[in-house]
């Protein structure tokens, strides 16, 4: 009874806490289109591409020296009740919780926690190298693997970054689709998942069977798998300590629209690099 019940909440803390994990990448620097920074072209369209816009802006608000971008948002009041339900359960319920662990757990093993998690995931970032034609980066991540799985003890510390310069590739499906020209389609706000698009909702699918962790489903149990991406996603908002996320939410006049135009330009900024 105890076990199941223990599954249960780590089942739970898992699809909670993947939303905030996205902007430990984002970075503070994505600030929204609207307000002056350029962007690369996520469109269907095969034709020149227009202003990052949607139908809660007026047109002339746009800054037309921008390099023109198109979020197609039809599920705007959808995404948006969505958007609220996720930003409140952030608030008041993952903060609390990660600012406990955090005072319980030092910063150094929760870096470990996190390069240890880092390390067993190497397939994901390895598969989509190959597939996006990038063999010095796969290459890489098989050097990264051998010498931190064996000098870095298990992946707890990352000697290949720290001693042999070896960057990590952060590489996912949604990445390798977008280079091979799959446009993003329309935004989305998941429940408990967070900013998404079509194709990176697709792309999350595909990691997830990349995904070492996904082992744990057949030998083990879903929930061990669950439970282990929930541990790893609530590991690392603890160390972010959801500033990215805050920083971009609080102090906009329209937080959705920051959010959108935050995941937006940083998914077009990995795609093109």
């Amino acid at each position: 009874m105890g076990r199941t019940v223990l599954l249960t909440f780590f089942f739970v803390l898992a699809i909670c806490l993947y939303n905030t994990a996205v902007w430990a990448d984002v970075g503070v620097e994505s600030s929204p289109v609207s307000e002056g920074k350029t962007a690369e072209t996520v469109s269907d369209e095969k034709g020149p591409a227009e202003d990052i816009i949607n139908e809660d802006e007026e047109l002339e608000d746009v800054d037309v020296e921008l390099e023109k971008v198109f979020v197609k948002d039809p599920i705007r009041k959808y995404n948006r009740a969505i958007f609220t339900f996720n930003d409140k359960l952030y608030f008041y319920f993952m903060k609390p919780m990660y600012k406990g662990y955090n005072k319980v757990v030092p910063e150094k093993a929760r870096l470990s926690v996190r390069k240890f998690f880092s390390n067993i995931r190497m397939p994901v970032r390895f598969f989509n190298c190959l597939f996006q034609g990038k063999f010095k980066g796969a290459g890489t991540e098989v050097l990264r693997l051998v010498i931190n799985s064996t000098i870095g003890l298990g992946g707890l510390f990352d000697p290949a970054k720290s001693q042999f310069n070896l960057e990590k590739q952060d590489e996912d499906f949604g990445q390798t689709l977008g280079k091979h020209g799959m446009g993003s389609n329309y935004f989305i706000e998941w429940p408990f998942l967070g900013a998404s698009n079509v194709r990176d909702t697709i792309g999350f699918v595909g990691d997830v069977a990349l995904d070492p962790l996904t082992l744990l489903t057949f030998f083990v149990s879903p929930f061990a798998t669950t439970g282990a991406r929930g541990y790893n996603t609530f590991n690392e908002v603890s160390i972010d300590k959801g500033e990215t996320y805050e920083n971009i939410v609080e102090p906009a006049i329209d937080p959705y629209i920051a959010l959108q135009d935050a995941y937006t330009q940083n998914r077009i900024k990995k795609i093109k690099e």
